[in-house]
């Protein structure tokens, strides 16, 4: 290796390290300097988007897929404040993300000249760092040469650790900055080690003691413990101890739903019938990556008393009524694990387990007529295949795959906390180049409402663009329908507008006969429409792009959906009356 690395290679050095091939993002004239930097690497890729949110939300779908930090390029203010929604919601639902920031010269910023994109004279450069403050771990902004390499290494590591999006600010003159290359040779610091190992091993200690004196113990793994890489600890714990295992809406799919522990998704009273009492009812519930939103606990109606709870959190851990501060569940798992492996006997973890398997009811097995949301989701369901990567969009898809039972091996991606509408467009561009990345078999699926659409559309043509062959399935229901069931269920702002033909969308964006991308769209306004369509071997393939227009009544809402609403509503009432 030379002695000397630019400041862009060094960086992108340590992106590639992490597994990373891909790099997402827009070009603008404060980062082309670094991005030449970057078409250096024979192992990097520059995939650009359409826009900067779109770039953010696929830089998040390629974290969720993959498991690493999606890296993501902008320019300075207009760029960078154009992503920040998307990485709002990375922050929010622990995806991460590592956001390079182009900025103006040292020498211009230190002077404050009136440079395109800033807002008025004499403003300070770094105004826009500021903003981001919120929807970060932490940043650095490049200006002094002696700790540029140091900084963008404790900047990564704490990105990587904690999950959450990090910036790292590069003023155009730093780019080509020599650094000393030999400290590539030291791997980052990525480990995740508690601060207090006594205390860590004795949340592991109360834990298996737990396990071995309970009568009807469970295990409700949550979204973080995914996020944080915990997913495979979690099914080697549910593997050992034999419990039954719950998800969440954001954490399906956590365990395989075909594995006969898997006793269904808790979403508090907004649970399949059985659900909720099974789990409530142990005495021993082991709460791993918690997330309680509203979305994600039916509403706040997730009933579980310390008394019967240990919880697993990414920054802190409870037993029973005890709390330890800046405890993260990854270590403490990993004991447990290894203490259940090392003498299984000692914990009885042979012995019967009194619990009852809660079966999925049906809800519609309609095999003629319009579809409903009562229909559509589960059959979507049984669509899916082994491996298949899933996207359900902020809106009726999200509050109905809940419905759906998985087959193995399924990564599903929503956004039910955030909730940015049209986040999966972009999600879905990630996840396909994850998924390349990986060589990952199954296919990738799109399920998104026409309003949603409408937000991000754009980057289907990036789909075209790049090759990636996902299955978009467009729910038209004529509206945005959460905001119809939560409010002006027939008020105009609740409309968007129809004029759009999603049949012909592939074709304006790119897959039509003279480039010689082949595409394909359905519609489907009944079930027998949608049945021809689903079993169709051909669109099962997805050998090239297909888009299956589903049509419903703007004014059918998922289940879940109504229930949540009434939920909050007395909710409410009662904190109005209080």
């Amino acid at each position: 290796m030379a002695a000397t690395i630019s400041m862009g290679q060094y960086l992108f050095s340590r992106c590639a390290s992490l597994g990373v091939q891909h790099i997402f993002g827009v070009p603008g004239d404060f980062n082309l300097s670094l991005l030449d930097e970057l078409f250096k690497m024979p192992n990097l890729k520059w995939l650009g988007a359409c826009n900067e949110l779109n770039a953010a939300y696929a830089a998040d779908g390629y974290s969720r897929v993959k498991g690493t930090p999606g890296v993501l390029v902008t320019t300075y203010a207009v760029g960078e404040l154009s992503a920040m929604n998307g990485v709002a919601g990375a922050y929010a639902e622990h995806a991460g993300m590592i956001h390079i920031v182009g900025m103006p010269l040292r020498q211009l910023q230190k002077a404050r000249a009136m440079l395109h994109h800033t807002l008025e004279p004499n403003m300070d450069h770094c105004l826009f760092v500021g903003m981001a403050e919120p929807i970060r771990k932490t940043h650095t902004i490049l200006m002094d040469e002696s700790t540029m390499a140091e900084e963008m290494d404790r900047v990564i590591e704490e990105g990587v650790k904690s999950r959450l999006p990090v910036y790292i600010y590069v003023p155009m003159d730093v780019v080509s900055v020599p650094l000393d290359a030999t400290r590539l040779d030291v791997s980052l610091n990525l480990k995740i080690q508690n601060p207090n190992a006594e205390l860590e091993n004795e949340v592991a200690r109360s834990t298996v003691e737990l396990i071995k004196g309970s009568s009807k113990p469970a295990i409700l793994a949550d979204v973080l413990a995914i996020r944080h890489g915990g997913r495979d600890l979690v099914r080697k714990l549910a593997q050992l101890t034999g419990f039954p295992v719950h998800s969440t809406p954001l954490s399906k799919g956590v365990i395989d739903e075909t594995n006969e522990q898997f006793n269904g998704l808790y979403n508090g009273s907004v649970s399949f019938p059985g659900v909720a009492a099974e789990l409530e009812s142990s005495d021993l519930i082991i709460n791993i990556g918690p997330l309680l939103s509203d979305s994600n606990t039916g509403g706040f109606t997730r009933n579980i008393s310390d008394k019967q709870l240990v919880l697993l959190g990414h920054d802190h851990c409870q037993v029973q009524g005890r709390k330890f501060d800046s405890m993260h569940f990854l270590p403490v798992l990993e004991q447990i694990v290894a203490k259940l492996e090392q003498k299984p006997e000692d914990y009885q973890l042979s012995k019967n387990k009194s619990w009852k398997k809660i079966e999925t009811p049906v809800l519609n097995s309609s095999t003629s007529g319009p579809i409903t949301q009562s229909f559509m989701w589960q059959r979507i369901g049984c669509f899916l295949k082994p491996h298949d990567i899933v996207l359900a969009e902020s809106g009726t898809a999200q509050f109905g795959m809940p419905d759906a039972s998985f087959p193995a091996d399924i990564c599903y991606i929503t956004q039910t906390f955030w909730s940015s509408i049209g986040y999966t467009v972009g999600a879905c561009l990630g996840a396909c180049v994850a998924a390349k990345e990986m060589k990952r078999p199954g296919r990738v699926v799109l399920l998104v409402g026409e309003g949603s659409l409408q937000m991000t559309v754009q980057e289907i043509g990036s789909y075209i663009r790049f090759g990636f062959t996902p299955i978009i399935f467009v729910i038209n229901n004529g509206g945005y329908s959460i905001e119809r069931a939560i409010n002006g269920e027939k008020q105009g702002y609740n409309d968007v507008s129809m004029l759009w033909d999603h049949q012909k969308m592939l074709e304006f964006l790119g897959a039509r006969d003279d480039t010689g991308i082949k595409g394909k769209s359905f519609s489907c306004k009944t079930v027998e429409e949608l049945e021809s369509v689903l079993h169709d071997e051909e669109f099962n393939r997805a050998e090239y792009i297909q888009v299956c227009e589903v049509f419903m009544d703007q004014f059918d809402y998922p289940w879940r959906l109504s229930t949540q609403i009434q939920e909050t509503r007395e909710r409410m009432k009662k904190m109005q009356l209080a």
